[in-house]
């Protein structure tokens, strides 16, 4: 989602043949690729079914060892270290090619997200568990945000960091005021009835495009949750959605293999 936005620039140059042919192709891993990163400055970092995350220069692989499985998801920090989440039920931190355990889970890892000012790390997971990761506080504890009665498939933080979003495999979208006292509770945005896969939240916190395993494309007030536009075409799972501000363009792809590009 929020990693590939380089990969949407890429799409907006489609419509220029010579420009578009331009590509390296990077090569290693030993499994399927599961997520990709770009960093600000261009570096791009890759999460494998082989147990391990490249941090590739130009072409040429820094293979980053320690997950026990697959890893599903990556995230570079504004300070430029990598946290990957894996099948393993753990998150790492990366500072340059050393890595330590920072949490563990119940279950897999399923999305990472990075609060804007860096400060906090925040994990969905299938074993019915949000993690909040301090990054900056060496004193802060972390805290595992109980579910209840489901598994978090997404998650993703406001613009000021106070809330974050959270999609879950019941079929809602939950937010958590992260300043409150007890910032257990939460308020339910979205009952959607089938699993919410992904969330894109606008970079002025605004409204948010949601995509779900039965198909539906939406988007919504984040306020109300009331619907904005509805992108549905066919009943086939969203994998994955990404938006591009500079072009203003949302990217979602399907279960089936198409890719849909939409303006907003």
């Amino acid at each position: 989602m929020r990693t590939v936005s380089a990969l949407l620039a890429g799409l907006a140059l489609s419509t220029y043949p010579a420009l578009a042919q331009d590509f390296t192709t990077l090569k290693g891993h030993g499994g399927p690729i599961m997520g990709l990163a770009v960093s600000e400055s261009g570096e791009v970092a890759s999460a494998s079914f082989d147990n391990s995350v490249g941090r590739w220069q130009n072409r040429t692989p820094q293979w980053l060892e320690g997950h026990a499985a697959a890893v599903i998801d990556l995230i570079f920090l504004p300070d430029g270290r990598i946290a990957s989440g894996a099948d393993d039920f753990s998150i790492w931190l990366w500072d340059g090619s050393d890595g330590r355990e920072l949490g563990r889970h119940k279950g897999k890892v399923t999305d990472l997200a990075v609060s804007h000012d860096g400060a906090i790390l925040a994990s969905a997971s299938w074993g019915g568990t949000i993690g909040i990761w301090p990054l900056v506080d060496p004193d802060a504890a972390p805290v595992l945000l109980d579910l209840r009665d489901t598994g978090a498939n997404d998650v993703s933080f406001s613009p000021d960091r106070g809330l974050l979003y959270a999609a879950t495999s019941k079929g809602d979208i939950r937010v958590y005021d992260l300043s409150a006292p007890d910032s257990a509770r939460f308020r339910t945005l979205v009952r959607h009835g089938f699993a919410i896969n992904e969330m894109v939240l606008s970079p002025d916190g605004s409204w948010m495009a949601y995509g779900a395993v039965d198909g539906v494309t939406r988007v919504i007030d984040t306020q109300t949750g009331t619907v904005l536009r509805d992108f549905t075409l066919e009943r086939r799972p969203i994998l994955a959605m990404a938006y591009h501000g500079d072009t203003g363009k949302l990217a979602i792809s399907s279960v089936h293999g198409y890719l849909s590009v939409i303006s907003t």
